[in-house]
């Protein structure tokens, strides 16, 4: 273990536990997903719209996220940049080396931030594809 010495003390710091090859896996996953959903989205709402005479009106939206296509899409967009935030945030609060039980609040409150967007962001989604 490390010690610091801090005015003639010494003062033990917990070994920090090593990442999982898990974690680093799914994040690095989601990061090329977000890649490739990101360009299916900018082409779909950004580009594509100019044949349409610019940016979607509200109608418009309605009728493109009804498209059960587009719906999946938006939805896995929702999903990746969900989980990839999330390991991300993880990752920086994890190198303050806080102590175990820190560590699990962590853990215990991205997964429950993470599950409040994910029903919030398909909450909406969902609205507006009944809304077609």
């Amino acid at each position: 273990m490390a010690t610091i010495r801090t005015r003639g003390t010494a003062r033990r710091r917990s070994a920090r536990a090593p990442r999982s090859a898990g974690e680093w896996r799914i994040t690095t996953l989601t990061g090329l997903g977000l890649l490739v959903l990101l360009a299916v989205h900018m082409v779909a709402n950004h580009f594509v719209v100019k044949s349409i005479g610019g940016l979607r009106d509200y109608r418009q939206v309605l009728a493109y996220i009804a498209n059960p296509v587009i719906f999946t899409i938006e939805s896995l967009f929702l999903l990746f940049v969900t989980v990839h935030a999330m390991l991300g945030l993880r990752s920086v609060l994890l190198d303050l080396d806080p102590s175990p039980r820190l560590h699990r609040w962590i853990d215990r409150g991205l997964a429950v931030l993470g599950l409040v967007t994910l029903a919030y962001g398909y909450f909406l989604i969902g609205t507006l594809a009944s809304r077609a």
